[in-house]
């Protein structure tokens, strides 16, 4: 057999969410493939790889680990990435992650309606989402895994006057754009190629900047 691949692997998980995620009603199979694929890719070399290159540098997190969610029952939660900090693992639902990917389509949909029009960091938070249809699920994962690096960091946390810190309060834009910043930079050093020529993706943070008083 074929050493397991993390593109290999991703590509199974995205097929059998897809399907968890089209059904009215949990399919009892599909669920007992999510958590085999689950359990198997925990045991494998993977965790180890993608916590190498997604936790390992960033200070604080040099011991942290990466699991896939290995749900005991027959659905999955909404959420796509969690920390446990009293263990040091970030647990990845993979179930989650195509769900955000999919709600990424979605977003380019509804970018006219009133719903994503109704302020403007809802606005530019629906049309980056939109803008990140175009990468593979693959990439979005990595991208979700770094915005919880970034929380964890506190990355978007400001300064004030005296001392105290407030976290920017943007919807989550910061620490998604973040998490693309960095996958944007381990893509350019890896491949030698930028990211945005590669998928097309037409988006200048300046254009949707907006400072304070």
């Amino acid at each position: 057999m074929a050493p397991r691949t993390l593109a290999s692997t991703w590509r199974q998980f995205e097929k059998l969410a897809k399907s968890y995620l089209d059904g009215d009603s949990p399919d009892t199979k599909g669920v007992e493939q999510l958590q085999d694929l689950t359990q198997r890719v925990n045991k494998s070399r993977i965790v180890d790889a993608l916590a190498t290159m997604f936790l390992v540098p960033y200070a604080g997190l040099e011991e942290a680990k990466i699991h896939f969610l290995d749900t005991s029952g027959a659905t999955y939660p909404d959420w796509d990435i969690e920390y446990d900090e009293a263990t040091q693992t970030l647990v990845v639902n993979p179930v989650g992650v195509v769900g955000f990917a999919l709600r990424c389509d979605d977003s380019f949909a509804k970018l006219a309606t009133p719903e994503a029009r109704r302020d403007f960091e809802t606005y530019r938070l629906k049309a980056y989402m939109a803008e990140l249809r175009k990468l593979p699920c693959r990439l979005i994962l990595f991208i979700l895994i770094l915005r919880k690096v970034a929380e964890i960091l506190k990355v978007t946390e400001v300064e004030k006057r005296g001392g105290e810190t407030e976290d920017v309060d943007d919807g989550g834009y910061m620490n998604l754009l973040w998490g693309f910043k960095e996958v944007e930079r381990m893509y350019r050093e890896m491949r030698g190629v930028s990211l945005r020529a590669e998928y097309g993706l037409l988006w200048y943070e300046s254009d949707w900047y907006v400072g304070r008083n």
